[in-house]
C-alpha cells in the first residue's frame, strides 16, 4: 500500500434542497456512482442535521461558518432567515422607518458578506494563507469568486477543474486552491417549480454526480486526489405542502396594512410559506414590540384595536406559535411556545428557557398540561431531554437527530436572540401553504422547504477522497461540523465562533 499523503486541499460541494432519504434512495438504487464511490472510501451520514429555518439563507450561511444566528453585536451569524427586518440595537431614534432585507431582490443577496457580521468567519477566513475559490458560492468572503455568468451547474464544476488545471487563470501565485466551495442552485429551481418528484429535479442531481465524477477524473490525472479532501452536502431538505391559501383577503378585511416601502406606511411586514415570520412596530419600527403592544394593537384600516395573537390563529392550519419574552437580554431569556390542539382547538402552553452565548448556549424546554408538545415523550432518547434541565446543542442533537423537531429549542433561542428575528413565529407544519411575501401572494407552490419536521431538516453528508479520511458512517452530526473537519483535515483550528465539532476527533 501507498504511504498515505497529507491533505493539502479541501474541496466543499453544496447541492441546493436535498432531503437525505431521496438522496441515499438514488444511489443504493445505483443512480448516482460517483458519489457512492466516495462514500465507499470515506465517511458519510444519512441524519445530518441542518439549521431552523430549513431555508438557505441562513442554513448555507450557516454551513460555510460552522456557525448559527445569534445576538450578531457580540456572537453568531447576523442573518436569522431569508427576510428580516432590521431592527438597530439600541433602537435608533433617527430612523423611523424599517430596512427589509430580502434576499430574493436584487443585489440583496450580494449584502450577506456584510449581514453575516464580524463575530463569524468563513472558512475562507479562517484558513489563514492560501488561494480560495468560489464557484457561484455566494458566501464567499474571503476568497476568489469565479463571475457567475449563469446558474448552470456543469459550469460550477468545470470552474473547479480549471483551477485544478491552470490555477494561474485564478490566482496570481500559481497554486491549486487551498480551500474550494462549489455551490450548485439549480436543484432549489427546479424542485420549487415542479417538485422533488419530477424527472427535471432528479436528473439534476444525476448531473451533479456525473459532473463530479468528471472533477474526480481531473484530481487524478493532476495528482491531487490523494491528498485532497472532497464534502458533499445540503443545506436544507423539503416536502410538499397539503393545502394553499391566498392570505392578501384575511388582512384586508382585519384590516391590517401590509408595509409598502415606497409609500413608507404600513403595520406589519410578513412572509409566510409554511413557517410565518411576523414582524410589527412597537414604539418605533426599530423597536421590537412588547406582548402588551401586540395584544393592543392598533391597525391602520380600522378603528379598533387587535390582539394579534388572536388574530394569527385565525389564519387556516396554523399549529405552532412563538414569541419572546418582554424582559429578554441577549445573556438570558424565554420564548413562549403555543400549540393548537388538532382534537378541540384548545391551545396548549409550552416554554424554551436559554441562557449564554456560542458555544455555551444551554437550553430548557417545559411543557405543561401533562402535554409534549414536540412529541419527544414517544421516542427513549429524546424523552430523557424533558428533566427540567438546561442542556446543550450535542445534547439535543443526539436525543432528537431521528425525529420531527431536531434540536429545535437550541434553534428557536439562537433564532429569537438575534435583533434581526421576528415578533411573531408560526407554523402550519406543513398542512397549508401561503407562498406570501411582503404584501403579496407570489406564486402557487406546493413544494418547499422551511418547516422544522425530519424531512425537512435532515441533508445527505458524505466526505471522502484522501485516504487519511475515515471509512465510517456517522450516526448522527450537524451542518455547523463541516467546517470545524474540513479545517482540521488541514491541521488548522477553527475559529472561536464555530459551534460544530470535528467529526474525526
Amino acid at each position: 500500500m501507498s504511504k498515505k499523503q497529507k491533505i493539502n486541499q479541501v474541496i466543499l460541494l453544496i447541492i441546493d434542497d436535498v432531503k437525505s432519504s431521496q438522496f441515499f434512495e438514488l444511489l443504493d438504487g445505483g443512480k448516482l456512482p460517483n458519489f457512492k464511490e466516495l462514500i465507499e472510501n470515506g465517511s458519510f451520514c444519512k441524519d445530518c442535521i441542518t439549521s431552523f429555518p430549513s431555508v438557505t439563507f441562513p442554513c448555507y450561511p450557516n454551513i460555510i461558518t460552522g456557525a448559527y444566528s445569534g445576538y450578531y453585536l457580540k456572537e453568531g451569524s447576523g442573518i436569522p432567515s431569508y427576510h428580516w427586518v432590521a431592527r438597530t440595537d439600541p433602537p435608533s431614534i433617527k430612523k423611523k422607518l424599517p430596512f427589509i432585507r430580502n434576499y430574493s431582490i436584487g443585489t440583496h443577496i450580494f449584502k450577506i458578506g456584510s449581514d453575516l457580521g464580524d463575530n463569524v468567519k468563513t472558512i475562507f477566513e479562517q484558513a489563514g494563507e492560501g488561494n480560495f475559490l468560489s464557484s457561484l458560492n455566494i458566501v464567499y468572503r474571503g476568497s476568489y469568486i469565479v463571475p457567475p455568468t449563469t446558474f448552470n451547474t456543469e459550469n460550477v464544476f468545470k470552474n473547479i477543474e480549471k483551477a485544478f488545471i491552470q490555477p494561474e487563470k485564478f490566482f496570481e501565485i500559481r497554486e491549486v486552491p487551498k480551500i474550494t466551495v462549489g455551490y450548485i442552485p439549480k436543484t432549489d429551481e427546479l424542485l420549487h417549480d415542479f417538485g422533488f418528484d419530477h424527472p427535471d429535479y432528479i436528473n439534476e442531481i444525476l448531473k451533479c454526480d456525473k459532473y463530479f465524477g468528471s472533477l474526480i477524473n481531473v484530481l487524478k490525472k493532476g495528482g491531487y486526489y490523494d491528498s485532497t479532501a472532497l464534502c458533499i452536502i445540503s443545506d436544507h431538505g423539503n416536502y410538499k405542502v397539503k393545502n394553499l391559501y391566498d392570505l392578501e383577503p384575511f388582512f384586508e378585511r382585519k384590516g391590517l396594512i401590509p408595509y409598502n416601502p415606497k409609500k413608507k406606511r404600513g403595520d406589519f411586514d410578513a412572509n409566510f410559506g409554511s413557517i410565518g415570520h411576523f414582524n410589527f412596530p412597537g414604539d418605533t419600527w426599530h423597536h421590537h414590540p412588547t406582548i402588551n403592544q401586540m395584544k393592543n394593537f392598533s391597525p391602520s384600516g380600522k378603528s379598533n384595536k387587535l390582539n394579534l395573537f388572536e388574530t394569527l390563529w385565525e389564519i387556516p392550519g396554523v399549529k405552532l406559535m412563538y414569541y419572546r419574552d418582554d424582559e429578554n437580554t441577549p445573556e438570558r431569556g424565554k420564548i413562549y411556545i403555543k400549540e393548537k390542539s388538532e382534537k378541540d382547538g384548545k391551545l396548549r402552553e409550552g416554554l424554551i428557557e436559554y441562557r449564554g452565548f456560542g458555544k455555551e448556549l444551554e437550553t430548557k424546554y417545559t411543557f405543561y398540561d401533562e402535554h409534549e408538545i414536540y412529541g419527544y415523550e414517544k421516542s427513549e432518547k429524546s424523552a430523557t431531554l424533558l428533566d427540567n434541565n438546561f442542556h446543550n446543542i450535542e445534547d439535543w442533537l443526539s436525543g432528537t437527530y431521528n425525529i420531527d423537531f431536531p434540536m429545535v429549542s437550541d434553534q428557536i433561542s439562537r433564532y429569537f436572540k438575534n435583533p434581526r428575528c421576528c415578533d411573531i413565529l408560526i407554523s402550519t407544519k406543513g398542512e397549508y401553504g401561503f407562498n406570501y411575501e411582503h404584501g403579496e401572494t407570489k406564486n402557487e407552490h406546493v413544494y418547499s422547504h422551511d418547516i422544522g419536521l425530519k424531512k425537512s431538516m435532515t441533508v445527505p453528508m458524505i466526505i471522502g477522497g484522501s485516504q487519511n479520511i475515515p471509512q465510517t458512517e456517522l450516526t448522527y452530526c450537524k451542518t455547523t461540523d463541516i467546517v470545524p473537519t474540513l479545517l482540521n483535515l488541514l491541521g488548522i483550528t477553527p475559529h472561536k465562533s464555530v459551534i460544530g465539532k470535528n467529526l474525526f476527533k
